[in-house]
């Protein structure tokens, strides 16, 4: 019966400290900010085929149907939340710094802004990839690109041949708290 009760609160002790150990998520991240009106939040149903150049190879055409969804976040900051843009800041770099989100390039918009593309799963099969860019002035957004088995490399490839007006038209006002950062 001893033996019986020590398992138990072994058992149990053990799923404390696994729970306590568990650090945010995206997705936790993007849940949390849903009721939150400083924060953008917007589930892009989009047509993706519409938004390249009918000139995709089979890869690229394969890559493309490998996305299942878009997920937008966007703080916008404003004069009277520096604080608070610096905190969600500080919030979404931690989570983006742990180890399952590996890093696969950086990148700068001259002073306007400066980003990181990263992704989650092996370099061959990623399952999400995250497009993080900060902008002093304008705040900072999120975009995850979600799916199974995509090449970062085609997909990074498929960026290049983005129609720039077609992705402007699609987006419309969900992407246009942005306009001006790539100006």
């Amino acid at each position: 019966m001893k033996n019986k009760s020590s398992l138990w609160i072994c058992l149990l002790i053990g799923i404390v400290v696994v729970s306590c150990d568990k650090k945010p998520s995206l997705q936790s991240y993007y849940v949390d900010k849903m009721d939150d009106s400083s924060f953008l939040i917007v589930n892009l149903p989009l047509q993706l085929d519409s938004l390249f150049s009918d000139d995709l190879s089979s890869k690229e055409q394969q890559a493309l149907n490998s996305i299942d969804k878009l997920n937008l976040l966007f703080f916008r900051s404003k004069k009277d939340q520096e604080e608070k843009y610096q905190n969600e800041l500080t919030k979404i770099s931690t989570i983006l710094s742990q180890d399952k989100y590996q890093p696969l390039m950086d990148f700068k918009s001259f002073d306007k802004a400066q980003g990181s593309f990263l992704f989650e799963g092996d370099t061959d099969k990623v399952e999400e990839g995250i497009i993080f860019l900060n902008s002093a002035k304008m705040g900072f957004g999120v975009l995850r690109i979600i799916g199974s088995d995509m090449d970062p490399g085609v997909i990074m490839s498929l960026a290049k041949k983005a129609n720039p007006d077609q992705m402007k038209k699609q987006f419309g006002s969900s992407v246009g708290v942005m306009d001006g950062i790539f100006d």
